[in-house]
């Protein structure tokens, strides 16, 4: 990469997979251009610390700080493995967009919150540049969810003229974005993504998911599971909502499923997002000529089929228009901290302002 590049941003993303972290370089306002893009693991033990507090719901205070600070440092150690890789000059970089970790989210209580792991003290001062940090707080306080945050970035680089389109995101959880075509948008969660599908893998399989949905295409769905985890409240609320692993996790997988073969277990978790999916783009009574998707259930073959048969609609990568589907998500961090830098206000629901909490490097 030339070093003679000015106003770049970094973007960072870690998901409710909490596999690891995603970070990316970009610039631009008018034209948003990817530079460069890696995935980092976390350490093993700090993911499965992780993963113990979102599936047990108990976090400390001592350890709350204890895993801000860890998960601070796995954050810093991967964008300075980043930079020297690209060969990046820390100077050419305006700010780092900080996604953190979410450990806990709630945005239906009466005092709604999310807690943020990954501490941008530690980001700022180890990495030596400015960091722009909880964005899903500052959602919530202007009236949002706190999830999904990338819908107006979504709007940013997929809108073409007055065409309405749907944009689904498949990670840990699913989201989607629409864009109406006169310059509106609305976002949401819709269910689980690949959580499910991976927890069983990991759990039963000792595998990271299900490649391509092999196991899942070759199994049969057990509909009386099936309709007992779409009977959850979370799929009877309106849109906009959101999600995470505090409700799909092990513990929202019915025991008799569970007793199936693993093909049959892992056909019916895929019908299930699959159909939380086609159901939220069935929600805003329109009938687009395409989906594009982005996010690693782009990689689940079978399940891209299944959600296309539910909404006879087809399903494209966003790699046909330009942007790696890994990569946007990150990218939206990037150019939310861009955003906040320069002082511009935000969409939430029907007001704006200002995302991100700036922490200073010095």
């Amino acid at each position: 990469m030339r070093n003679s590049l000015s106003n770049i941003y970094i973007g960072t993303m870690s998901g409710t997979s909490h596999d690891g972290i995603d970070i990316c370089a970009m610039r631009g306002e008018k034209n948003i251009q990817l530079l460069s893009f890696k995935s980092y693991k976390y350490p093993k033990k700090l993911r499965q610390q992780i993963s113990d507090v979102i599936e047990k719901k108990v976090l400390g205070v001592d350890h709350y700080f204890e895993i801000n600070k860890n998960i601070g440092y796995a954050f810093s150690k991967s964008i300075n493995q980043f930079l020297v890789h690209e060969n990046i000059k820390k100077n050419k970089v305006s700010a780092i967009g900080l996604s953190g970790q979410t450990l806990w989210h709630e945005p239906k209580r009466k005092y709604p919150f999310s807690i943020q792991a990954g501490d941008p003290k530690v980001v700022a001062r180890e990495c030596g540049i400015n960091v722009v940090s909880d964005f899903r707080n500052d959602h919530i306080r202007l009236g949002g969810e706190g999830a999904p945050l990338v819908p107006e970035f979504h709007k940013k680089i997929f809108s073409r003229g007055r065409a309405s389109m749907f944009i689904v995101n498949i990670g840990g959880i699913s989201n989607f974005t629409y864009l109406d075509g006169l310059g509106n948008f609305f976002g949401s969660d819709c269910g689980p993504g690949n959580a499910l599908m991976d927890i069983y893998c990991q759990k039963f399989l000792e595998l990271p998911f299900d490649k391509k949905g092999k196991f899942a295409s070759m199994g049969s769905i057990h509909e009386p599971s099936l309709k007992k985890m779409l009977a959850h409240n979370f799929f009877k609320q309106n849109h906009p909502k959101s999600t995470g692993k505090e409700i799909f996790n092990m513990a929202f997988i019915p025991k008799s499923l569970l007793k199936k073969s693993l093909n049959d277990v892992l056909a019916t978790l895929t019908e299930l997002t699959a159909i939380s999916i086609a159901r939220s783009i069935r929600s805003r009574k329109t009938s687009p000529k395409e989906i594009i998707v982005c996010g690693g259930g782009l990689k689940n073959e079978f399940l891209i089929q299944r959600a296309s048969h539910h909404t006879k609609i087809n399903f494209y990568s966003s790699e046909n228009y330009g942007y790696n589907p890994q990569a946007i998500e990150a990218m939206a961090f990037g150019w939310m901290a861009q955003q906040r830098i320069e002082k511009k206000p935000l969409a939430v629901m029907d007001t704006k302002g200002l995302l991100g909490k700036i922490t200073k490097s010095k």
